[in-house]
């Protein structure tokens, strides 16, 4: 029991790192909202779409992989714009064989 006690295992292991209080991706889309808002000459306009930017990412990232979001561009997007190399563009609805 005395060498068990002398090693401590962290319980948040697998965590990601994080800048102040978000992810690195949600980080990301907060200063992007904020340099946005900047450069349009819409400041507070910019922090709100920053934070409704994290506030979504985290929904979104709660319970499913963020391999959802590009499938959903796949169908809703043009079909250009997100192409993946073994499927057919989301337009053809009726598969050849």
């Amino acid at each position: 029991m005395a060498t068990a006690d002398r090693y401590r295992i962290p319980a948040t292991l697998d965590d990601p790192e994080k800048l102040a209080f978000w992810t690195l991706d949600e980080f990301v889309l907060l200063v992007g909202g904020f340099m946005l808002g900047i450069v349009l000459g819409r400041f507070v306009e910019g922090i709100l779409a920053g934070f409704a930017g994290v506030f979504l990412i985290k929904r979104f990232k709660r319970g499913e992989s963020l391999q959802v979001l590009r499938f959903a561009a796949y169908w809703y997007l043009p079909s250009g714009l997100f192409s993946f190399e073994r499927t057919l563009p989301s337009h053809k609805r009726e598969l050849a064989g």
